[in-house]
């Protein structure tokens, strides 16, 4: 029989802020009081060993599906099982998603890396909401225009960009002909 070896991780993710500490310490004391490893229970339930290991930990919650898994592996008694699931949350989420309500989640998108990308043409579209400057490139070859990126605003913020558009336009002509003088008395006095 081959010997079963116990697998330990170790996750360096800051501790700190661990919203499910008291659900996950619960979890691993009743798997350690049924005398089972993270790999037996990991295992028994079907999830990754490194998704126990954060939910003992507290740094991630057990979604409702797997909560129910767990305590059905484990054999828990209703009183326990009500424990875990108000430790979890689950038994607040209509305060929850009331709350979420109040303030509506904000996605902001962030470039992947730093690089600049150069379109060949630009084109905007209109609405009474606002507008959207769409970017794009010329591929090689029958391919048609590709949009290399969008971005929308009000209008507002487009009046406001088209000044600031206007301005630094006007800063960079005018250090533009102060160069091409330059370049031009350089060269009359040689």
């Amino acid at each position: 029989m081959p010997k079963r070896t116990n697998i330990i991780f170790v996750s360096t993710e800051n501790k700190s802020n661990l919203p499910y500490k008291s659900l996950g310490l619960t979890l691993q004391r009743i798997r350690q009081k049924s005398k089972q490893s993270i790999s037996e229970v990991s295992g028994s339930v079907e999830i990754d060993e490194k998704i126990l290991l954060n939910i003992e930990e507290g740094v991630k919650r057990p979604s409702e599906d797997l909560l129910l898994l767990l305590i059905s592996h484990f054999n828990i008694e209703d009183s326990e099982a009500s424990k875990l699931w108000e430790l979890s949350g689950y038994d607040n989420e209509t305060t929850k998603i009331e709350e979420e309500m109040k303030y509506p989640p904000i996605m902001l998108l962030m470039p992947m890396d730093g690089r600049v990308i150069y379109s060949d043409k630009s084109e905007v579209v209109a609405s009474t909401n606002g507008l959207v400057i769409n970017f794009m490139q010329f591929p090689n070859g029958p391919y048609p225009n590709q949009t290399v990126s969008r971005i929308g605003m009000s209008h507002e913020q487009a009046s406001e960009l088209v000044n600031i558009l206007n301005k630094t336009l006007m800063h960079s002509k005018k250090a533009k002909n102060d160069a091409s003088r330059t370049k031009t008395e350089d060269k009359s006095v040689e």
